[in-house]
């Protein structure tokens, strides 16, 4: 059985970086209903473990790195940039919760430290003005 990734590489990289969290999400999304799909018998009282063989989606976490990297790499001089970063921000860590909800519990430390971050830019840009 062919293995998918979510999102294919050439989708992730194009547009601006909003554009590339959408297509995260959709793609998380997409993940997410597959992973559920596989073993829709979760709350049954017989449960089967799951295989690497058995998978037939992953998630392209090389995409989601990259981008995280660039968001780290925006500037934070003026309040706009800090307020775009933090938006930004905030919808990787809305990525995250889907990817969570698709039985991979320990994302929500990453998703809560990127909430963190942007509510302390957010914070900041606040002072600034």
């Amino acid at each position: 059985m062919p293995l998918t990734f979510y999102p294919h590489s050439d989708d992730a990289q194009k547009g601006t970086l909003l554009e590339r969290v959408e297509i995260l999400m959709e793609a998380a999304e997409r993940y997410k209903a597959i992973v559920l799909e596989v073993n829709p018998g979760s709350e049954t009282t017989e449960k089967k473990r799951s295989v690497p063989r058995d998978q037939a989606a992953a998630y392209n976490w090389e995409e989601i790195a990259r981008l995280l990297r660039e968001v780290r790499e925006m500037s934070e001089i003026t309040r706009e940039d800090k307020t775009k970063k933090a938006d930004i921000l905030t919808k990787l860590a809305e990525v995250y919760e889907v990817l969570r909800a698709a039985k991979m519990s320990k994302l929500e430390a990453v998703r809560l430290a990127l909430i963190s971050e942007a509510t302390h830019l957010r914070g900041s840009a606040a002072q600034v003005a």
